[in-house]
């Protein structure tokens, strides 16, 4: 695939480089380090192939006095990343030091200043660029999103970091409990996770305010009994069993609330469908969907990005995968021993996703939406527009069409899967919240049973976009909101955004022309990820490859002339042909800026072969016409006057979706392709449109 790099990517990959560069190079006059400056960071201590995200994680500030320059490089919130107590200097090369041994080794590119983190003279794994700006940064703060009391930390906490629990068939799986020092009786916070079980901060932070704290591997983790992970075969009744555990500890009041952070919340609606009786309530956040709707399908689209965390979870304990080259090595066929080509050994976990390329009897046992008519407890679900858990509106959904389903709230703001400090733009001081005193005030109230109002609120808090600000509806998805159809059309050279592309609420009149492209899977159509970050549904600006790449059709609006708020989920419905037996259809939907760039907000996949359902493949008869519905996901976002609409198509999103390779074969296994020769009808007997759930402003 072509790469396209946002900033520069010729850093230094070692300390020592960096110092031996510039020791080599002819002395210059760099820039002073004293000032303002923003802080990003890239994942990794060398540049890899493929695009690299370089995330706006901090600010940084230097005085310059007579005993020499002292600062600090903070995160965006304020806490130190480096307490900088001495630099030193020499040509171009700059090192960042404290006294901590956290530090910065670099050298100045123009005015810009990129390098190494390091801790105690290693590299850390993360490369940073300092670029200076004219004003001070202000850190942000939590915004009270749910203003009210909750339980304050008065407690003394104590810590047990090895308590087995034994399930009904005889498994051993290790726990780790911080308790409140008292004679209670205190509400459980259970946490069942692959990741890290002895979790300090969060078991002192709950053992303070009042709660025991629970975390428990699962098995085939650290010293919990399973030879190897898997795919959460056994969670279900595991996690009934947990439950029922907890809510017998010393001390417990019987009350047992679940929390968990993408697959952990997952792992917390595995229990509750399971309806253990003393599990009282829910609230996970980012929690990870059904795995043929995100994690390893999309849309039963496989996606191999997720070698990064299939090599991550490969043994008991997590690996290290931050210098892995996996932008290269996703070029590679086929895809079915993509681990081995990184160096990860054999995966099983890896190879039972690829025997399963179909929605089989398989996934739906390892779904939550499945048996999702089961859940008793009240849930509240934290995610973010940019996430790409999926799992929050999905689950949301799913149980609202359950009659008698239990209360559900809803909070989505402006984050991704990591936070909001991986989204791309400042948005303003309510962008932040402290959603653990979200989970607070939830579990005062179901667990300890304290009328705070959680339960008459309104349900679904959301964050606009544009507005920046959280707004409360009544319900999700909104009723007000109304589906809108904005129509492709073209005189049949959409190809680029200097075709003549068009996206206009005026339906298609008469018989179009169509727009053709070749999809070559030597050369896919590339989506902007980093293949390092575990994180696949940003904002990237997509401006260069909206110009160059002609695979890929480009339909925008004129600017538009007033505000346009979309809010809820959006679809797209396309009419197209292949001359392949197989192919893909993928549509992405932009903000194009009033100075030109182009953000992305959401996109979308359908594989043709599944366009009859995800459970049958059914092959395509070359050259006919068929349409493709194809879900565009959710967001909250005012379109703002003076900016545009963007709709891309095209047959490939690499490597966030893997190549069809056009043949009707397997995708995964298979190694030989074809290029395929589409098009794409917008008449008015075909029209091909997007539709968004516009709500008056």
């Amino acid at each position: 695939m072509r790469s396209r790099k946002l900033h520069a990517t010729t850093f230094l990959g070692l300390a020592a480089a960096v110092v031996a560069a510039a020791a080599c190079a002819k002395p210059t006059n760099p820039p002073r380090i004293a000032g303002e400056w923003d802080a990003y960071v890239a994942n990794g201590v060398t540049a890899r192939p493929g695009f690299e995200g370089w995330r706006r994680m901090g600010f940084a500030h230097f005085s310059a006095t007579s005993a020499g320059v002292t600062g600090a490089v903070r995160r965006r919130t304020g806490e130190p990343m480096v307490e900088v107590t001495h630099v030193q200097s020499h040509g171009d090369s700059v090192t960042l030091g404290s006294d901590s041994g956290q530090s910065i080794a670099g050298a100045w590119h123009g005015d810009t200043l990129v390098g190494l983190m390091l801790a105690n003279g290693k590299p850390a794994g993360r490369r940073v660029r300092l670029v200076r700006r004219a004003t001070p940064f202000v850190a942000e703060r939590f915004y009270e999103l749910w203003p009210g009391p909750v339980s304050d930390s008065q407690y003394a906490v104590t810590e047990d970091t090895l308590v087995f629990m034994t399930t009904r068939d005889g498994a051993k799986l290790a726990r780790y409990i911080a308790r409140p020092v008292g004679p209670g009786p205190f509400g459980v916070v259970l946490q069942r996770t692959p990741y890290t079980r002895i979790l300090h901060p969060a078991g002192r932070y709950w053992a303070s305010h009042g709660y025991i704290f629970v975390a428990q591997h699962v098995r085939g983790r650290d010293v919990s009994d399973g030879k190897e992970f898997g795919d959460y075969d056994t969670d279900v009744q595991d996690g009934y069993d947990a439950v029922e555990w907890a809510a017998k500890l010393p001390g417990a009041n019987g009350r047992v609330g679940m929390i968990g952070h993408s697959d952990e919340g997952r792992l917390a609606w595995y229990a509750a469908v399971s309806a253990p009786p003393h599990l009282a309530a829910l609230a996970p956040s980012a929690a990870t969907g059904d795995p043929w709707r995100i994690v390893p399908y999309e849309d039963m689209v496989f996606s191999p990005i997720n070698v990064a965390w299939a090599c991550l979870m490969r043994a008991r304990t997590l690996q290290d995968v931050s210098d892995l080259d996996i932008g290269s090595a996703l070029t590679h066929l086929p895809l079915s021993d993509l681990p081995q080509q990184l160096g990860c050994g054999q995966v099983p976990l890896w190879d039972r996703w690829i025997a399963h390329p179909t929605l089989d009897a398989y996934w739906r046992a390892h779904a939550v939406t499945t048996n999702i008519a089961k859940v008793k407890a009240p849930v509240l679900q934290i995610s973010g527009w940019y996430d790409d858990s999926r799992g929050p509106i999905d689950y949301t959904n799913a149980l609202n069409k359950v009659p008698g389903h239990p209360f559900v709230r809803l909070v989505m703001g402006p984050g991704a899967h990591k936070g909001v400090d991986y989204v791309a733009g400042e948005f303003g001081a309510q962008s932040r919240v402290d959603t653990r005193r979200l989970q607070l005030r939830w579990f005062d109230h179901y667990l300890l049973g304290r009328d705070n109002g959680v339960d008459r609120e309104p349900p679904v808090d959301l964050f606009v976009f544009g507005d920046n600000a959280w707004r409360k509806e009544a319900a999700w998805p909104l009723a007000r909101a109304v589906p809108t159809k904005w129509y492709l059309t073209s005189a049949g050279h959409a190809n680029t955004s200097a075709g003549d592309g068009v996206l206009d609420t005026i339906p298609p009149a008469g018989g179009a022309a169509a727009d053709t492209f070749s999809y070559d899977p030597a050369n896919p159509t590339p989506y902007l990820i980093d293949s390092r970050e575990l994180e696949t549904s940003l904002n990237e600006d997509f401006t260069s490859l909206n110009a160059t790449r002609r695979d890929a059709l480009v339909f925008t609006s004129k600017p538009l002339a007033t505000a346009t708020e979309v809010t809820g989920q959006m679809s797209a419905s396309l009419w197209a042909a292949t001359d392949a037996k197989d192919t893909d259809w993928n549509v992405m939907l932009l903000d194009v800026f009033s100075d030109g760039h182009a953000q992305r907000v959401q996109d979308g996949v359908a594989r043709a072969r599944f366009r009859h359902g995800f459970d049958r493949e059914v092959p395509l008869t070359p050259g006919s016409v068929a349409r493709y519905d194809i879900d565009l996901w959710f967001t909250s976002r005012v379109f703002e006057p003076g900016h545009r609409l963007r709709v891309i198509v095209s047959s490939a999103l690499f490597p966030k979706y893997d190549r069809n390779l056009n043949t009707g074969g397997n995708n995964e296994r298979d190694s030989t392709f074809v290029v395929a020769h589409q098009r794409l009808v917008h008449d008015a007997a075909h029209p091909s449109y997007v539709t968004l759930p516009v709500v008056a402003r």
